[in-house]
Parts: structure tokens; sequence; C-alpha cells
């Protein structure tokens, strides 16, 4: 994750850029609202803490708040205010936007080293796990798999135990790991 901020902030606002995934702990200035931007979609801070996830690669940016308040802008079209256990969900591509239930255990999973999917196809699996251990993977395979797939991965799991569990749940495959790359075959 990228987060981009001035030196110092001055004038009316404490605005910073944010590509990737953060989690913020803002403390409340009415005279300078802390405001993330991400893409096409804005979230001022209203003294609170909050989850964004916005990977430029992810057709979904989403805001999910911990505690406190904040007003989510979508679009310069529509403008919602959220209380805890509630995320904005904007899609990219369509332009919509929704306010959904979170839930907070799997929003933050990632800030204990977890990793959990609800509903990930193969491909957005394979693209969180690219960024969690920071490694290339190439997949050869003749099947399109469009199957939505749930798992929870305690902190620590090692890439070798995740694709272990995998090859029990969505196959079997093949796998081969070689100088920061993961070679898989179905």
């Amino acid at each position: 994750s990228t987060l981009l901020y001035p030196e110092q902030f001055t004038g009316k606002t404490r605005s910073v850029y944010l590509i990737g995934e953060a989690n913020f702990q803002v403390k409340q200035d009415k005279e300078h609202p802390f405001i993330v931007k991400a893409n096409d979609f804005q979230i001022t801070a209203l003294g609170t803490e909050f989850n964004v996830k916005a990977y430029p690669e992810e057709d979904i940016i989403t805001t999910s708040l911990i505690e406190g308040k904040v007003r989510v802008d979508c679009n310069d079209t529509i403008s919602y205010v959220l209380t805890p256990g509630y995320q904005v969900v904007y899609n990219k591509c369509t332009a919509d936007c929704q306010v959904l239930t979170a839930n907070m255990k799997d929003v933050t999973a990632w800030q204990r080293g977890e990793i959990v999917f609800n509903k990930a196809t193969i491909a957005e699996i394979i693209q969180t796990l690219e960024r969690h251990f920071g490694i290339m993977f190439y997949v050869s395979t003749k099947k399109r798999n469009q199957d939505r797939y749930n798992f929870v991965f305690k902190e620590n799991a090692g890439l070798e135990e995740v694709l272990e569990v995998m090859q029990v749940v969505v196959g079997q495959f093949d796998y081969r790991l070689k100088d920061n790359a993961c070679h898989i075959i179905w």
C-alpha cells in the first residue's frame, strides 16, 4: 500500500491519498478535517477509526467504520454518514455505491496477520496472496473456475499451508515455489 501526504499539513484540511489498504485512527479537529482520497472516493473523518481498501487493480473500494463517524463521498454525487459497523462499497466500473453491514473481525483481519476470503474467486484469492506474500503467481489452467470460496487463515500461516488447504477445497492442482514465484498448474 502507498499513502501520499505532505511533509506538513497546511490549509483548511488534512488530506492524504491512498493506494491500497490502510487503517486510520484520527483525532477530531473541526477546523482541519482529515480527508482520505482514493480515486473518485473521498472519506472525511469526524473523529474516528476506519479502514479503507482501495487497490488500483480492484474494481471495488470499501470504507468500513470501526468507531466514531465518517462521511463518505462517492464520485462527487452522493454522500453517506456512517455509524460503526457499517461500510460503503463503491464500484469503480459502474459508479454504484452501497451501504452494507460490515463484519469488523474480517475487515481488520489483515492487521492481525490473518487472511480472510469471503465469497472470493480463485483470481481474487491469488491477487490477495500475491500482495500478502510478496510473490508473483503464474497459473496454467484449461478450466474456467468462477466458483466462490470462503477461507480463514490465521496469523503466520505460510504460503505452502495456504496452498495445501486450497488443494483440498478447490480441487487438486500442482504448485511449485521458486525465486519469489509460485507456478500453479490445474
